[in-house]
Order: structure tokens, then sequence, then C-alpha cells
């Protein structure tokens, strides 16, 4: 018998989308408020105005290095899939998919990446979300082992000790997933199965838990997985000498350990739902990490804010500015009816 289409279906999650976004930007409001209200705008305003236009200069190219670097990773991942695509070709839709997520909800650039670039490399749609996945779990795992690094150089002295726990415990969950999901599919295979068949509904999560795991393990090939780790270390190296020269445009945080701690904590801090572009809640963390090195308020805030708008003002112009020179025009269900399963 053929079930009869429920017309409700989209109304509820369009409701859900909205509620979703709602709690995004009321989340970045609040963030944004709780960094911004003990500081005086008009000494930020200076403070900005007093930035050394060659550091920011150095800022924009460690940018384009760390992008550079992240493209080619992705590249080394497509390739090993069969894909002969090159590094000037996937930067269209890479950096385009960046500039997509800094404007748009819901990681709606992933989307547009990951259905735009079917058509470049004829690799399934699976395939590609597993070199997304893969992204995913690479990123967490070098920012967790850089915050790790630098906390543990500088004596503990810039967490306090029960973040400093609920962050190693989170460390060790992103290397566990890692390890899992490249060395041990068949674990998640058996896990999957046991829950199925205690909790039915929540069948077709897993078996887009297993389409993912599958994904990922064609990748998971141990020399290729120390090349992509390796990229990845050296990509979010050169972000750091972007959060380096911004300290150093603005004369606060001169450390490369305290730009590292900044890079780490504020890039994390983007995993809390917030509005696109992660307004408020990048702001607040990496200013209060500043501000543990001893910068005043004035310079944190300024700092957060100036490193922010490099980072989002840099990729959203080059990825749409790719995307215009290239002709391309997202389909409709990449933005609109499609979600990512590895959400």
């Amino acid at each position: 018998m053929t079930p009869v289409p429920t017309e409700g279906a989209p109304q509820v999650r369009g409701r859900r989308r909205v509620v979703r976004l709602a709690i995004g930007l009321a989340i970045s409001a609040v963030f944004l408020y709780a960094t911004l209200r003990t500081v005086p705008f008009a000494g930020v305003l200076d403070a900005l105005g007093l930035a050394r236009p060659e550091w920011i200069a150095a800022s924009l190219g460690f940018v384009a290095l760390a992008y550079t670097l992240k493209i080619y990773r992705w590249v080394t991942m497509l390739r090993s899939l069969g894909s002969r695509v090159t590094v000037g070709e996937a930067a269209t839709p890479f950096l385009g998919g960046v500039a997509f997520n800094n404007v748009l909800p819901f990681r709606a650039g992933d989307v547009i990446r990951v259905v735009a670039f079917q058509r470049f490399t004829g690799i399934p749609a699976s395939g590609q979300i597993g070199t997304l996945v893969l992204e995913r779990l690479l990123d967490l795992f070098v920012l967790m082992a850089f915050l790790f690094a630098t906390v543990n150089y500088l004596d503990e002295a810039a967490l306090d000790e029960s973040l400093l726990a609920g962050l190693k415990l989170a460390a060790l969950a992103v290397a566990g997933a890692i390890l899992i999901f490249i060395a041990a599919p068949g674990m998640i295979r058996i896990a999957v199965r046991w829950v199925e068949g205690r909790v039915p509904k929540l069948r077709p999560a897993g078996e887009a838990l297993l389409r993912l795991s599958g994904a990922v393990a064609t990748l998971s090939r141990p020399l290729f997985i120390l090349r992509v780790t390796a990229l990845s270390v050296l990509a979010w190296l050169a972000e750091g000498g972007a959060f380096y020269a911004v300290g150093r445009a603005l004369g606060v945080a001169p450390s490369a350990e305290a730009a590292l701690l900044a890079l780490s904590v504020g890039t994390l801090s983007t995993i809390i739902p917030s509005s696109p572009g992660y307004v408020g809640t990048f702001h607040y963390f990496t200013a209060r990490t500043l501000a543990g090195f001893g910068a005043t308020q004035i310079g944190a805030t300024a700092y957060a804010i100036l490193i922010h708008a490099i980072l989002w003002l840099s990729i959203t112009f080059s990825g749409f500015l790719l995307l215009a020179l290239s002709g391309f025009r997202p389909a409709r269900e990449a933005t609109g009816n499609h979600e990512l399963k590895a959400e």
C-alpha cells in the first residue's frame, strides 16, 4: 500500500528551521551583549584605528595560505576517491561553500559544496560527505591538540580547572570518534544494529550514521590519514599566524602561544549554535582568552572584532567572487530542500 504524502511535513520542517534560526540569533545576541556591555565602544574604535596595516596585510596572507592548504587537503581526499580535480578547480566550491556558511543558516554552504562539486567530479554525494565528516574530525582533533599543547606550555594558567577538565573530556571524545570512524567501522555497525533493535524509531538516524561511517572508511588508509592530518596541522598553524599577526597589529597578545590558544578557543566556540558567521560566540570567547593574557578589555575586544572581520570578509568576498566568475548558481534544493546527513 502506497503511503499518502503528508502535506504538512514541509511546513513542520520550515517551522523547525525558523525556531533553530531564532535560537541561534538569540544566543549570538546574548554573547555579543556579554562581550560589549562593559567595554567603551569608542575606545574599541580608537584601538582599531591604530592597527598597523602591515600586520593586517600579513594576517590576510596567512589566511590565504591556510585556506590554500585546506583546499589542497580536500583535493587530496577527493583524488583518493578517484577524482582528478585540481586545486584551482576545487577552490570555487570550497570557498563558495564557506562563504554561504558565513551568510546562511543551517550550514547551507556545506550542502551547496557537496551538490555543486558532484557535477565536477561525478563522485557520489556519500563519498563527498565522507570527506566533509573527515575534515570536521581532523579539524577538531588538531584544534584540541593546539589547545592542550598551549595550555600545558603555559602551566594551565589561562583556564580554570573545571573548564580544563571538561575540555580534556571533549578531547578524549573527539579522539575516540576519530578512531572509531577511521579504524573500527565494524563497531559502529554493531552498536547501530543493537540500538535499532531496541528503538526502531532511530533506524533512519542509524542508517545515516552507517552511510557516513562507510564513506569515511573508504578514506581510512593509514598513510593517507597521516598525510591529511599533516595538512590539517599546517593549515591551522597558518591560520594561527593570522591570529598572531592581528595581535601584533593591535599590540596585544604578542606571543605565538597566546595566538594559538585564541585560535583554538575561538574556533571551537563556533560549535555553539549561533547566527551565520558565528557572531557573538566567537567574539566572546576570543576576547576572554586574550584577557587571560593581560590584555585590556578594549584591546581584547578590538582583537576579537578585527580577527573575525579579517576571516569573515576575506573568505566571504573570495568565495562569492569565485562563484560569480565561474557562473555558478546553486541548485534550489541545495539551499532549501536538503540538509546534510552529517549534521
